[in-house]
């Protein structure tokens, strides 16, 4: 029998099965949208997410949804949303899920928040679920950092694994539908190939290297690079040896890759300046003395002079420098006066005159 397909407006105090009570709408897409609710039963909140009543009349979302809650149920891992439930027999197929207080990683990214994550564990627990997924033959096809839950204590989940929003979805017509969001999407993906293993890590190098701004984490930087390769046989194989290539990557081969720390010529620069300029106000102070002094050595030969000197009041220095330049013109006048004709004249030039 084919399940009734009857659609209800969704609302707080909606019950799905009668089980799960609506309370509030938290994300919405293409694929439908996603509540948090209370699991009456257990007495606990829970996110439902609910197919939209457009894809529930679609076999083929159905039947895809219900693949990908069966392959989520069987999967534990702590960096994992856990799926409690699922019903494609009500009015919409719905999945019950764990739910993650602490928001996403996009919304963290958009508040300006990737200082506060630690690029580090984040590189470590998202590898550890793609890990886990892969190993069970999962490739994700969306790994985005809205699709990266972050609890209270900073643990991410992944979720969403395998079911992509349509509204993100890329449509390359040349070999079929493609799923996945352009940003994240690996070279050979937008080229119409399948997706892989490694096109989920280089998703997840592209996600990494988000969280790169303003933070200093070599291994992680040096790790994506790896990630993000062109060639994807130039990537890792798979997400354990991405894991272990983010503990053993030298920290040397990113720091000569980062920029040198800024240098401070400035404050040395105008110290030394400083100092320059102190010297040449201390030598033409230095000269300016010596030049004074000279002049009053030098006036004690003659007296007169040198009293007119000490009466003029106190003058700038630039004064006294003019001043001091000045006894150079009137020196040839201070020459002892020439003898008077007749004396000390060898005799024979006397005789001469007399003649």
């Amino acid at each position: 029998m084919t399940p009734d397909r009857t659609t209800h407006t969704l609302e707080p105090g909606t019950m799905l099965g009668d089980r799960y009570r609506l309370e509030e709408r938290i994300a919405s897409g293409g694929m439908g949208t996603v509540w948090l609710a209370r699991d009456r039963e257990l007495d606990r909140a829970v996110a439902v997410k609910i197919l939209s009543d457009v894809l529930a009349e679609d076999p083929s979302y159905v039947e895809r949804f219900h693949r990908e809650a069966r392959v989520a149920a069987g999967l534990s891992h702590p960096n994992l949303v856990r799926v409690f439930d699922f019903s494609s027999e009500a009015e919409r197929p719905y999945l019950v899920m764990e739910y993650i207080e602490g928001g996403t990683l996009a919304e963290r990214l958009a508040a300006g928040e990737a200082s506060e994550i630690d690029p580090h564990r984040l590189a470590e627990e998202v590898l550890g679920a793609l890990a886990s997924i892969h190993a069970v033959g999962v490739v994700h096809r969306d790994v985005k950092p809205s699709n990266v839950l972050l609890d209270r204590n900073g643990s991410t989940r992944l979720t969403d694994f395998g079911i992509a929003q349509p509204e993100d979805a890329t449509q390359i017509t040349r070999t079929g539908e493609v799923i996945g969001t352009l940003r994240y999407m690996a070279p050979e993906v937008r080229e119409g190939k399948a997706a892989t293993p490694r096109s989920d890590l280089y998703a997840g190098g592209v996600l990494l290297g988000e969280c790169l701004h303003g933070s200093s984490a070599p291994q992680v930087a040096a790790l994506v690079d790896r990630l993000t390769a062109e060639n994807p046989d130039e990537r890792p194989a798979s997400a354990g040896d991405a894991l272990a290539l983010l503990e053993t990557a030298p920290v040397e081969t990113v720091r000569m890759a980062e920029p040198p720390p800024p240098t401070a010529p400035l404050p040395r620069q105008i110290e030394i300046n400083g100092m320059r300029a102190l010297a040449i106000v201390a030598a033409v102070a230095l000269a300016i003395i010596l030049v004074a002094v000279a002049l009053a050595g030098g006036g004690s030969d003659h007296p007169a002079p040198a009293a007119k000197q000490t009466t003029k009041p106190h003058t700038t220095t630039t004064t006294t420098t003019t001043t001091a330049s000045a006894p150079t013109a009137p020196a040839p006048a201070q020459k002892p006066p020439k003898p008077p004709k007749g004396e000390n004249v060898p005799p024979g030039q006397a005789k001469k005159g007399e003649e």
